[in-house]
Order: structure tokens, then C-alpha cells, then sequence
């Protein structure tokens, strides 16, 4: 038995290692042939073993958690069946080969594996990880903002996509995003590294940027600090906002200040904004246009939004609010109005409860260790909700098992 486990304990180091990377993968065909998600079912069996031999929780709350599901989705499909839903074409469903099929669509069983994916590391994490598991994911981390700055210095001495290394495709196109920014006179490729976008490079690390600010790993912040601004995602903008908020909030001696910074702050951007060229064009490319809708990207957001909460509120019955139409069916370019379609209120409510009961986990480290965690889920929840609607990513599952992880410790 100790054999196994020191076995799954270097199995799980070797997961969190890679688990950052999602945009190469071993076959470019197959999306789902990411290393991370291989390694995480391969591994399943001899997880599930150790944990019954053992006496662990891991294989019980894996079968809690996929019966719960499978009830949510059962109650979904059949209330899809009984209502005679017609599904409309202004939904942006996730796999549109299917055309307007309402029943036990083929999304609903993809999309329920890479789900399935981030549940099994969760519990991997939650169940067997310890600090030095969280400290591989550290390095993971790492290696992608490496690799994003390289991807960066490429582009700016070929004026060419500085990722060499994704691969993934989806459909006939690529699942790595090549986006550039002008900022003044300087053109620079936005950092996405091996996440595929910029906003999912945000999704990824800003949780653990954040988090790094009660660990006191002070260069790991600066260097993701820095990686994250050169994304350009509003995502960022959203993630540095509620830590602006909560270290003010938190650190006592900041708040004598605020009645001078915050007007000087918003007078000095005020000023830049209608001064400056370059960065009147910065920022409403990064953030007023998308939250105006007086891009493409803002527009479509907003679209999208209007379309699933219309189609939710108009066509579905008081049942189907509940339960939605099945995981997996839409997507939307925010979590909220994708989750409100496919699983109702219901699913709204679980997954902000699931989400957020780890922040009651009782954390033996120091008080900012517990206070940021709580700020990163928070931020982490706010980008899912506002702007990037991926649940697939591992860094989100990571986080919320990182609490039970790093407290085996003072077991």
C-alpha cells in the first residue's frame, strides 16, 4: 500500500507539472488528447483503488458528485422531451454540426468529459495533494508565463506567431488564438502561451497570482503580474480590481490614503485617456469597447447574453428554468447565461455552492494565506461568470481543492 501511494504521490506531482499547458496535445485532430486529461483518467483506476483499500472519501465523493449530475441532466433531458423544446438558432451551441436537435445531444457527452476531468484532479488534489503539490503547480505556472514571454521576444524579432509549440485544433480551426495589440507605436503579440487565448491565460493564473500575495511569493507576483498585463485581457482588468479592492480593504493602513489616491488615480487616467493616443486607443480596445459593446467582441458578448437569458426567460417553462436543457448544450461568451441555459437554476446554485463552500475550509496557515484564497475565488468567479465561460481549465479545480491539500500538513 505505502508503494501505491508513493507511486500516485509522484504520479500527481507529474500531473500538476503539465496540468497549466492545454493547447498542445498528442493527436491535433482529437481536442481532447491533452497530456493533463490522459494522465488524469489513466490514472483513475489506481486513484479509485488506493482510496478504497485505504478507507479514503475520493471514490464515495466521485460517485456522490456524478450522481448528482447525472440526476440534474436526466431531469433536464426529460423535461426537453415532455415540453417538446424546439431549440432556436440564435443559441450559440457548442457543437453546431447537430443543427437544432434537442435530445441528448452529442455536446452533452463531450463537454461532460472534460468536466469530469476537472472533478477527478480536484479530488486527486483534495484528497492526496499537499503543499509541495501545490508548489509543482507553482512551477507549471512558471514554465507557462516562460514560455509566453519567449512567445513575445519571438514576435517582436519576426514579427510572426511566437508559439511554436500548440497544436490543437478545433473543427478545422486552431485551438491557439495568434492576437496582436497596438499600444502606441509599439505592436507586440498579446500573451496567451500554451492556454490558447489570452483570456484563458487570465483564467489560469490570475487565481494564483492572487493567491500568491498571502503565500509572500513575491517574485512569482511580479512575474505573473507582469505576464498577465501583456495578455490584455479584460479579464485581468477584472482580476486586478478585486485585489485592488481587497488589499485595501484588508491592509488598515492603506485607507487613510484613499481619499487622495483613488481621485489622483482616476484624474491621472482621465487625463492619459484624452492626452494620450495610445492609450486611448489601449483602453478601449481592452476594456470600454467590450463593455459597450463598441467592438466585436462587445457586441457578440452582448448578443450572446441577450440571446440565452431571452431564450431562458421566454421559452422555457417554469420546470425548465429549474433544470435547464442538458450540460454542454450552449456557450456563451459568459458562464452565467451558459449555465442558466444548460442547467437551470439549479445548476447556478449548485455550482456557486460547490464553488464557494471552500472558502469555509479552515486554513492552519497564516490569516493573509486564508483572506487572499478567499480574494482569488472571489476574482476566479467573477471572470467565469463576467467573461470566460471554461470550466475545463485545471488551475480552477486546483484552487478549489487547494484548502484540503495544504492543511494535511497539521494532520
Amino acid at each position: 500500500m505505502m508503494s501505491l501511494k508513493r507511486g500516485l504521490d509522484g504520479y500527481l506531482h507529474v500531473l500538476l507539472l503539465i496540468a497549466g499547458f492545454t493547447s498542445v496535445v498528442l493527436m491535433p485532430s482529437v481536442s481532447f488528447s491533452v497530456p493533463s486529461y490522459l494522465l488524469i483518467f489513466l490514472g483513475l483506476p489506481f486513484f479509485f483503488l488506493y482510496s478504497i483499500r485505504k478507507g479514503n472519501f475520493l471514490h464515495k465523493e466521485l460517485i456522490a458528485i456524478a450522481a448528482i449530475f447525472l440526476l440534474i441532466n436526466v431531469l433536464a433531458q426529460l423535461y426537453v422531451y415532455y415540453s417538446h423544446l424546439q431549440l432556436p438558432v440564435s443559441l450559440n451551441f457548442t457543437d453546431d454540426s447537430e443543427g437544432q436537435k434537442s435530445l441528448l445531444r452529442r455536446s452533452m457527452f463531450t463537454q461532460s468529459l472534460y468536466l469530469f476531468a476537472g472533478f477527478l484532479i480536484y479530488l486527486y488534489v483534495k484528497h492526496m495533494g499537499t503543499r509541495k503539490h501545490i508548489h509543482t503547480f507553482y512551477w507549471s505556472l512558471r514554465i507557462l508565463v516562460a514560455y509566453g514571454f519567449l512567445e513575445i521576444l519571438i514576435f517582436q524579432i519576426t514579427g510572426t506567431n511566437g508559439d511554436f509549440l500548440s497544436n490543437r485544433q478545433f473543427a478545422h480551426t486552431s485551438g491557439s488564438l495568434f492576437q496582436v495589440m497596438q499600444v502606441g507605436g509599439w505592436v507586440t503579440q498579446r500573451l496567451k502561451s500554451l492556454t490558447g487565448e489570452p483570456s484563458m491565460f487570465a483564467l489560469t493564473v490570475v487565481p494564483f497570482w492572487i493567491l500568491a500575495v498571502g503565500l509572500k511569493r513575491r517574485i512569482d507576483f511580479v512575474l505573473f503580474g507582469i505576464a498577465l498585463v501583456l495578455s490584455f485581457s479584460t479579464s485581468v482588468w477584472l482580476g486586478m480590481g478585486v485585489l485592488a479592492i481587497a488589499f485595501v480593504a484588508h491592509e488598515k493602513r492603506m485607507q487613510r490614503y484613499l481619499l487622495w489616491m483613488v481621485p489622483m488615480g482616476l484624474m491621472v487616467i482621465v487625463v492619459a485617456y484624452y492626452t494620450s493616443t495610445g492609450f486611448h486607443q489601449f483602453l478601449n480596445d481592452t476594456l470600454i469597447h467590450k463593455l459597450t459593446g463598441g467592438n466585436t467582441s462587445g457586441q457578440e458578448r452582448s448578443l450572446f447574453f441577450k440571446n440565452q437569458v431571452a431564450f431562458w426567460w421566454n421559452d422555457l417553462g417554469f420546470i425548465g428554468k429549474l433544470t435547464g436543457i442538458g450540460f454542454g448544450y450552449v456557450r456563451s461568451t459568459d458562464f452565467f447565461s451558459t449555465l442558466l441555459v444548460n442547467n437551470g437554476i439549479i445548476g447556478v446554485v449548485l455550482f456557486t455552492w460547490f464553488f464557494f463552500k471552500h472558502s469555509f475550509v479552515r486554513l492552519k496557515g497564516n490569516k493573509d494565506e486564508r483572506y487572499y484564497y478567499r480574494t482569488a475565488l472571489i476574482a476566479t468567479y467573477l471572470i467565469m461568470m463576467v467573461s470566460v465561460p471554461e470550466f475545463a481549465y485545471l488551475s480552477i479545480w486546483i484552487l478549489l481543492a487547494y484548502p484540503d491539500a495544504v492543511r494535511r500538513e497539521y494532520l
